[in-house]
């Protein structure tokens, strides 16, 4: 009767609800009352059934971070983005219900306005796509082809469109446009609403006006102030105009009321959090409704009728009511428990990250998955030495023990490891013994231990140098560092060769005993940068990489003791000689002597036996010899340093080979990738060994122990390889995992963020604030924005966390190809509006461009592969395919032409016809400062401050500015990167005199310099969408005084940075240097270089070819000019035009 009882409750319970369920049981229990059953089996039955019943009903997954807020119009309902699907809710919360159900992303949903359907962006059938489907669920219906994609902004009033975003070919940067789609017919042509780039639009009630914003820095970045701030916009569509309506303060995510005398919108003062404000079109009153002083309200959104504005904050969603109730009120949901990620992963690892082999070989400690393994070389089969969720690294085998780093609890510290059972082998052991060695805060890591294994290295928080005694595990600091030192033990373990940047980023190999008896020795002193030292095992050299020509890599090394580097090659072959005749004429053996006569030998006293019980005396162990002491000739040692040079090759990863006489080294030479081997003294012509490079590698008798493509293995001396594969089978905690990859990230920004101050937050607050809401993340994508929300309490450029790690839920298969909407190489004129495209122009270098097809402008293309083109008909339709293939356009030579002809051309993809809008760009540029100057000023635009933009810059350097007298350099969305000194040392070049060849006039000779050189004048442009370097790059042309600025004050986001990946889950950015004005020694991180002369354009200038701030800087250029052609220049005099001296 129990079990009819725990079956019939579990059914019922998840169909009918709990209140049937429970009644249904009290029925239940009087049947079997009246059947007999025992009162206590009776009670003991309905505890249990209801308990059962809860658990059903109860099972459900709270709902965090979800995204992409959308509101009934009725302001009843919420649709949302959650788990890579589209949910709808209740707006005072409760359970949600899942309306799509695919494995492809579904987000951005969007309620029509009669409320009875949604539509959504879906990656289902390859790019971002519009679909709409009921809004109770159901099947969708796909409304749009183009496979550039789409972005939903909401549905037109009416109902019978959508707006949203595209990114086309109006422009080669800011591409992104609105345009109108249909919801319930065909797609027709595609038409912007209008030629400027925006997001985030609101329309108004009546269809007539646009709320949109520009600009605006990453949402999750905390209180930013500066040229990136976004601004809100209004477009009339009536009077074709663009009106800025807020600037200066962030303001975002405009929303209109349905009066439209109002919008809402998410804005901050000062740089404070985004709170919910209201503003009037008429009053210009602005009011602030929430009063939220720390997290910001984000990605507002509001019902048709304006009774409910909801919103997201932190990791929820809440709701108001505009002009009567304004508190925020949470709106707490969950979903059924049949959808939450298992939190028990469990997944089979091939792969390992890193490896050590036991001092025999035969036992193997590996890095897979984050955890430790062990194996042997047989078998392989791993046995886990430890379960965390943190990330273990840097396996060191110590005698009898394994000594790693750990992140367990939270923090970084070094962790030994025993067997339970030391009888049996490691691989045989189900159960470890596990000692924390060190206890503290700071973050250790670059673990290893010395070659006599007395003493074990690492590193601690920026780059300090520990070591520890093996046997007392007492661990003492050696030497403070800001960077972290890439070192190598002396063979005795009495000193370290190490390669540590100074403050001017130079890089040096210093020696330093770990006794302290002397002061370090820079072995280098080169002012260029070395890297990974490594000392030979018989300690007689140290070998290491770096860069003293050009921008190749070589291997130099160096003998320690004078006399090993004075011994000349040909002392080494008589060496050899005469060691070579020894053995091929050994001298003949001389007659033996008579032995002398043996004189009777005296007998010895016997010595007494022990006794049975007496135990003999232990003998003495045969003393090993003595390695000889290691000899160091300080005294000229950097100018003994030789170079292995190998042509058009970088090498790296050296290691030595066991008797010191081979170095082993990565490297591609002759086009040939592989591990390379030289022979020391005489034979340094690189001999490959094997096609295959490893990580880790130790040289250990004849065989080399590494890591090579993820499996440890062995090479031997003549490159036969053996590998160790193996499969290890992991069981993880998703939640846990989440939390520790957090708590890297915040133990990262802890350890290295440029500013020490951190914000002036609260790390650790941080840390508490964040780090539960990561263990809870259902995915890749909530862990990213619970990543990015405690990155944005920086308020720091040059952030950010990119998952790349396994996704938990079903992906979309991938297709053996995906359709293309190809691109024919024109532009199309938007007010044409007959039968056909007419052409607007043609992008230079495409294939309309080409002499087998010749499209003109002003030509009409009446069809495409044979199908007629109609007023209205949409070009993705027609163009959606196979990219390989040639198109057959029919054209005529205008809409009233009468004849046509065929043209047969391969098409490209839009992404190319925007790479080559950007050469147009610059020719049209060009063309208008010629004009404007007379000729006499030439342009050139740097697209990143990279070598290739610099080689370009070089080079046009004299086609552009040759014959001018002075050059417009535009850095105007320049994203950065590192060649502002490289340009300065052309733009700023020194001149100390002036050379006249015969017959010749005034000037330099250009060899005798690093770069050609102008030295005429120049004017810079720069604008909010100068980024870093190209910052730096501003702000010094203004302190040296160099030329004017014109444009706009720069993004203000100034930082160096690096990265790391964390675990095997994503990569984490991470700014580590401060940029500061030399004159004031203002940090330029949120301090942008601020142009003499300010000038922002207008929406919609740059794609009509408008340019004020171009126009601006040739009209300061002008002015520069006319000083420098005015300055007094000395005369020149000839020696033999000298007076005589008297």
């Amino acid at each position: 009767m129990l079990g009819f009882l725990h079956t019939h409750t579990l059914r019922l319970g998840c169909v009918r609800g709990q209140t049937r369920s429970r009644t249904w049981i009290v029925n239940e229990l009087q049947l079997a009352s009246s059947v007999g059953m025992n009162s206590a089996i009776m009670r003991r039955a309905i505890i249990l059934s209801l308990a059962l019943v809860n658990a059903v009903v109860f099972a459900r997954v709270p709902i965090k971070l979800a995204s992409d807020l959308a509101v009934s119009p009725d302001g009843k309902q919420i649709a949302f983005f959650w788990r890579g699907d589209v949910w709808a809710a209740p707006m005072k919360g409760g359970a949600a219900r899942q309306l799509t159900r695919h494995p492809a992303v579904d987000r951005q949903p969007a309620w029509s306005p009669d409320g009875k359907k949604i539509a959504f962006m879906s990656e289902r059938e390859g790019g971002r796509q519009v679909w709409v489907m009921p809004a109770t669920g159901g099947a969708p219906r796909k409304l749009t082809t183009h496979t550039e994609g789409f972005t939903l902004e909401e549905w037109m009033p009416g109902g019978k469109g959508l707006l949203t975003s595209v990114r086309r070919d109006h422009f080669w940067r800011h591409s992104d446009r609105f345009m109108v789609i249909n919801a319930t017919t065909q797609q027709e042509r595609e038409q912007a609403v209008f030629d400027a780039y925006g997001n985030y639009a609101s329309v108004s009630a009546d269809g007539k006006s646009i709320l949109y914003n520009r600009e605006g820095e990453r949402w999750w970045r905390k209180g930013y102030i500066g040229s990136r701030t976004a601004q809100v916009w209004l477009w009339d569509a009536a009077k074709k105009t663009h009106t800025q309506l807020l600037v200066g303060d962030d303001a975002r995510w405009p929303t209109w009321k349905p009066d439209g005398k109002k919008f809402y919108y998410a804005g901050a003062r000062g740089g404070s959090a985004l709170n919910l404000r209201e503003y009037d079109l008429d009053t210009k009153k602005d009011r602030q409704i929430t009063k939220f002083t720390d997290d910001s309200v984000v990605f507002p959104a509001i019902s048709r009728d304006g009774s409910v504005i909801a919103f997201r904050r932190l990791f929820d969603f809440y709701y108001l009511k505009p002009g009567l109730d304004e508190k925020p009120t949470k709106i707490n949901l969950f979903a059924p428990g049949d959808v939450a990620v298992p939190r028990v992963q469990r997944r089979v690892l091939s792969k390992a990250t890193e490896a050590a082999f036991s001092k025999d070989g035969l036992e193997l400690a590996v890095i897979a998955g984050g955890d430790v393994w062990v194996m042997d070389t047989e078998l392989r089969e791993p046995v886990q030495v430890t379960s965390t969720p943190e990330e273990e690294s840097n396996p060191v085998w110590h005698g009898d023990e394994l000594v790693f780093l750990s992140g367990q609890g939270g923090q970084v510290d070094v962790w030994q490891a025993s067997r339970a059972d030391a009888k049996k082998y490691w691989w045989q052991n189900d159960a470890f013994k596990l000692k924390r060695l060190t206890n503290d805060a700071a973050t250790e890591y670059g673990l290893t231990r010395s070659p006599d294994g007395g003493q074990f290295g690492f590193l601690k928080e920026r780059g300090d140098f520990w070591v520890m005694d093996a046997k007392t595990q007492k661990a003492r600091r050696v030497f403070k560092s800001w960077n972290a030192p890439q070192y190598d033990w002396s063979p005795d373990g009495k000193w370290i060769v190490y390669a540590v940047s100074d403050n001017d980023f130079n890089r040096d190999i210093w020696l330093r005993p770990l006794d302290g008896s002397r002061e370090p020795f820079n072995l280098s002193r080169h002012p260029d940068n070395e890297y990974n030292p490594r000392w030979s095992p018989d300690g007689k050299k140290i070998a290491f990489t770096g860069r003293r020509r050009d921008q190749e890599v070589d291997i130099f090394y160096v003998y320690l003791r004078a006399e090993d580097d004075e011994e000349n090659s040909r002392a080494r072959r008589l060496a050899k000689a005469l060691e070579k005749m020894k053995k091929g004429r050994p001298p003949k053996p001389a007659s033996k002597p008579e032995p002398p006569k043996e004189e009777p030998k005296k007998e010895e006293p016997k010595k007494p036996e022990p006794k049975k019980d007496e135990k003999k005396p232990d003998a003495k162990p045969e003393a090993k010899p003595a390695k000889p002491a290691l000899k160091i000739d300080f005294e000229g040692i950097h100018e003994r340093i030789r170079t292995v040079s190998i042509p058009d090759s970088s090498e790296s990863g050296l290691f030595w080979s066991s008797d010191s006489k081979k170095l082993a080294f990565s490297a591609t030479v002759a086009d040939k990738r592989g591990t390379y081997t030289v022979a020391f003294p005489d034979s340094l012509k690189p001999t490959l060994l094997t096609t295959t490079t490893g990580t880790a590698p130790r040289w250990v008798g004849a065989n080399i122990r590494w890591l090579a493509n993820g499996a440890p293995g062995t090479l031997s001396g003549t490159g036969r390889p053996t590998s160790y594969a193996f499969k290890a089978q992991q069981e993880f905690d998703l939640g846990k995992r989440y939390r520790a990859a957090f708590d890297m990230c915040w133990r990262a920004m802890r350890d290295h963020f440029y500013d020490d101050a951190l914000g002036n937050r609260d790390w650790t607050a941080i840390r508490k604030k964040y780090a539960p809401m990561a263990e809870a993340a259902p995915d890749g994508y909530a862990l990213t924005l619970v990543v990015s929300l405690m990155l944005g309490e920086l308020n720091g450029s040059h952030l950010g966390f990119s998952y790349r790690g396994p996704e938990t839920a079903p992906t979309a298969p991938t297709p053996g190809w995906t359709d293309t909407t190809a691109h024919l190489g024109v532009r199309f004129a938007s007010a044409f509006k007959g039968a056909g495209l007419r052409i607007r122009d043609i992008i230079p270098d495409g294939p309309a461009g080409r002499v087998e097809s010749q499209l003109k402008p002003g030509e009409v293309i009446t069809h495409v592969s044979g199908k007629k083109i109609g007023p209205k008909t949409d070009l993705a339709t027609l163009l959606t395919g196979r990219l390989d293939r040639d198109i057959e356009l029919t054209v005529k030579a205008g809409p009233r032409a009468k004849a046509s002809r065929k043209v047969t051309l391969r098409p490209i993809t839009y992404g190319t016809a925007r790479s080559k809008l950007y050469e147009k760009w610059i020719r049209d540029n060009r063309a208008m400062v010629d004009k404007l100057s007379g000729g006499k000023h030439g342009y050139l635009h740097i697209a990143g401050m990279n070598m290739s933009s610099f080689y370009r810059f070089e080079e046009e350097l004299y086609s552009v500015g040759a014959g001018k007298d002075g050059i417009v350099i535009d850095v105007r969305e320049n994203g950065g990167g590192f060649t502002t000194d490289h340009l300065l040392t052309i733009l700023t070049q020194p001149r100390h005199a002036i050379t006249v060849p015969r017959g010749g006039g005034r000037g330099y000779p250009q060899d005798r310099k690093v770069y050609a050189s102008w030295h005429k004048p120049i004017v810079v442009l720069c604008n909010q969408n100068s980024y870093s370097n190209a910052e730096i790059f501003s702000h010094a042309i203004k302190h040296l005084k160099r030329g004017k600025v014109v444009g706009v004050t720069t993004a203000g986001g100034v930082i160096s940075t690096g990265g790391r990946n964390i675990m095997d889950l994503g990569f984490l950015r991470m700014p580590f240097r401060g940029w500061y004005l030399l004159g004031t020694g203002e940090d330029m991180e949120l301090h942008g270089a601020v142009p003499h002369v300010q000038i922002w354009p207008k929406p919609g200038d740059w794609p009509a070819g408008r340019d004020s701030q171009l126009r601006r800087a040739v009209s300061v250029l002008k002015k520069d000019v006319a000083k420098y052609k005015a300055r007094k220049q000395p005369d020149l005099l000839k020696a033999s035009g000298r007076p005589k001296k008297k």
